[in-house]
C-alpha cells in the first residue's frame, strides 16, 4: 500500500456523509492509503487499513466500495468490524501486556462506536465485535 499525502478522491462525499471534525482520518482508497496530516502510520493501523485495501479489490471497485460504504451503514459496519478486528489481533500478537491491550481494545471500540463511522454501533457491542 502506498502512503500519499492529500485527499482521496471521493472525499467531497465521505466530509458530507461523516464527522471529520477534530479527527485525523487516513483514507483506504484501493492501493493507496491517504494520509491528508502526514502524520505517521502505526503498524496496527497500516494492518486496519490494508484490511480496507483487500475488502475494495475483493469487491471488483473502490468507486463502488466507497459509494456502498458511505450510503449503507450496514455494509459500513461489517467492512469496519472485519478492519478493527485484523487491528486488534495485530496488536494482541505484538503487545504481551494485557493493560495495555484492554486500553487499545478501548480506544479502537470508541473509534467504531463514535460519530466518524456514523454511530453504527454501540460502544458494548463494538467492543465485543472487535475481541471476538
Amino acid at each position: 500500500m502506498l502512503i500519499v499525502s492529500g485527499y482521496p478522491p471521493n472525499i467531497e462525499a465521505i466530509r458530507k456523509a461523516f464527522s471529520l471534525e477534530g479527527k485525523s482520518p487516513v483514507f483506504a482508497y484501493g492501493h493507496f492509503l491517504y494520509n491528508p496530516n502526514k502524520l505517521p502510520i502505526a503498524d496496527h493501523l497500516m494492518a486496519h487499513e490494508e484490511t480496507h485495501e483487500r475488502q475494495q479489490v475483493k469487491f471488483g471497485s473502490v468507486e463502488l466500495w466507497w459509494e456502498k460504504y458511505i450510503a449503507d451503514a450496514q455494509f459500513r459496519l461489517e467492512q469496519e468490524q472485519e478492519a478493527y478486528m485484523e487491528q486488534y489481533r495485530f496488536v494482541k500478537r505484538k503487545i504481551k501486556d494485557r493493560n495495555a491491550v484492554a486500553r487499545f481494545l478501548h480506544a479502537i471500540a470508541v473509534e467504531l462506536s463514535g460519530m466518524m463511522h456514523g454511530n453504527i454501533i454501540s460502544y458494548d457491542d463494538a467492543k465485543q465485535a472487535i475481541s471476538r
